[in-house]
């Protein structure tokens, strides 16, 4: 991958900002409006950071009118603390809901925390909420046992589905909100999107832990319980099964054109093409990406306008990748604790991160540094 010279030990420190939180990160979400990140605890606080930084990267970034190395200035002062806002005794579910600010779940109740860290509540559905997933166009479902509630973006209920069976495992709406899938009772279910979501469509997968649809809708792929993953291919019914991961897939990121899933699980990014599942092939040529190590990967996130994977592995460390090419750039050397959650912002320019040991960051790229 074709970079900015800059010392890869030092990126951390130049383009970061990191916070020691106090406790282990375990999601984290952009504001919608661009304004902030939350980081949700897991001893059920929200640690937020505003986007703005006081000394951001591009003003601290020289080229030499002779055209030799480009530099990044060091920090002069010392980075803010971030926000803490208390908003249950457990870690917290995160997501967004309607345009500005983060939802985050407190047992049964849904709350809003603006991005100054001013909380409200939006909805008290009484029994604990297992799962949240966004609806695109706006809103949030969220799963209580075998009950499936849509709130519309004000926080009101749009419909409530008492569904018969165990509880969900896991839950995506499709990126046209027209199905949503969840995993529940060793099934795929795949259903309309509504308050009358029948008829389901039914897999038998096994039990899933993670589910994530492909940008253009076609493809569910699945975290499977000591089964590696399973790809359902919508329009025929096609179940292509990825078995023999090293560890448990908790994290699934696509290329903006659906063809590529990359995945956690193993000692490097799998980048799985699924253009080439074509006439009697079983399974999809895999794309070596990045460098293969000792330590798995835990979490993976691709850019939004670049073909680039963001991975965050088991030791600390986090690189970032161009897909189906071995070099990688360093963005955080190994320390501070497992990376548990990694996301790129919407216009690709940061990079949120958060660790097993509470170490909190963003980094934020120069316009030029991905050549």
């Amino acid at each position: 991958m074709d970079t900015m010279e800059v010392e890869t030990t030092t990126v951390y420190n130049l383009l970061g900002r990191h916070w020691a939180v106090g406790a282990p990160v375990t999601s984290t979400s952009f504001d919608p409006a661009g304004q902030a990140v939350a980081f949700a605890l897991a001893d059920g606080a929200l640690a937020i950071a505003p986007l703005s930084d006081i000394e951001p990267p591009q003003e601290r970034y020289r080229m030499p009118l002779d055209g030799g190395r480009a530099t990044i200035l060091p920090r002069q002062k010392p980075v803010p603390p971030l926000m803490k806002v208390i908003v249950s005794d457990a870690p917290p579910h995160l997501a967004s809901l309607g345009t500005s600010g983060f939802i985050a779940s407190d047992h049964g109740r849904l709350l809003h925390v603006s991005a100054s860290g001013v909380t409200t509540l939006v909805a008290n559905h009484g029994s604990p909420i297992d799962l949240l997933a966004p609806v695109r166009a706006g809103g949030i479902l969220a799963a209580s046992g075998a009950t499936i509630i849509f709130y519309d973006s004000n926080g009101d209920v749009g419909w409530l589905h008492q569904r018969t069976g165990g509880d969900a495992s896991a839950m995506a709406v499709s990126p046209d909100g027209q199905r949503f899938a969840l995993g529940a009772d060793d099934r795929l279910l795949v259903r309309t999107f509504g308050p009358r979501p029948e008829p389901a469509v039914s897999y038998e997968v096994g039990s899933v832990s993670t589910l994530s649809w492909s940008p253009d809708g076609s493809w569910l792929a699945a975290s499977i319980a000591k089964a590696g993953i399973v790809l359902v291919r919508l329009a025929d019914a096609r179940i292509v099964r990825l078995p023999n991961y090293p560890a448990a897939v908790t994290s699934f990121s696509w290329s903006g054109d659906s063809r590529i899933l990359l995945t956690s699980g193993a000692y490097r990014v799998v980048a799985w093409d699924l253009s080439t599942l074509v006439g009697d092939n079983e399974r999809p040529a895999s794309l070596s990406t990045g460098r293969a190590g000792l330590v798995l990967t835990k979490t993976v996130d691709t850019h939004p306008e670049r073909s680039l994977v963001a991975a965050g592995y088991g030791d600390g460390r986090v690189v970032v990748s161009k897909i189906g090419e071995p070099d990688e750039l360093l963005v955080k050397p190994p320390g501070q604790g497992g990376v548990q959650a990694l996301r790129w912002s919407p216009n690709g320019l940061h990079l949120a991160f958060g660790t097993s040991d509470g170490d909190a960051a963003i980094v934020t790229f120069p316009p030029h540094i991905f050549k």
